[in-house]
């Protein structure tokens, strides 16, 4: 597998997500301004099939902290593409960029999410609704 920088020639991969209920329910409100080059997305490749995106985008709510995303086509889950993507993004974001932290918002229900976020390193920080939880990474943590 390969992650490579998103660029305009991706959004039909983002409007295909979009179409797959399994895939985006989790999104939900995702801002398509995370696509800006202010962000830092990439499309998870493999053998040269798109199979998804990862990526941080600035949070709309946490001042300047980066959310890390990460979107699978539904015939591309469960095969580890998703964990090994934003354990990847989560590694260039605190090492190479030097975040101090990386945030992320998760579905409650959303279990294969939550286990990534644990194996990635992130800690639950708290629910910020019944349905959604945040979770946090500090650089050297």
């Amino acid at each position: 597998m390969e992650l490579r920088p998103f660029d305009v020639s991706d959004e039909a991969l983002v409007e295909t997500l979009q179409q797959q209920e399994d895939v985006w329910e989790f999104i939900g409100t995702f801002p398509l301004s995370a696509f800006e080059p202010e962000n830092r997305m990439f499309v998870i490749t493999d053998g040269g099939v798109a199979l998804g995106f990862a990526g941080l985008f600035k949070s709309q709510s946490e001042g300047d902290d980066f959310e890390l995303i990460c979107a699978t086509r539904s015939e591309a889950q469960h095969r580890g593409a998703a964990a090994w993507a934003c354990e990847r993004v989560m590694a260039w974001a605190l090492d190479t960029t030097k975040l101090e932290r990386v945030i992320a918002y998760i579905d409650a229900s959303n279990h294969p999410a939550r286990a990534i976020a644990a194996k990635i390193g992130m800690t639950e920080m708290g629910r910020i609704s019944p349905d959604r939880i945040r979770y946090v990474k500090y650089r050297g943590g």
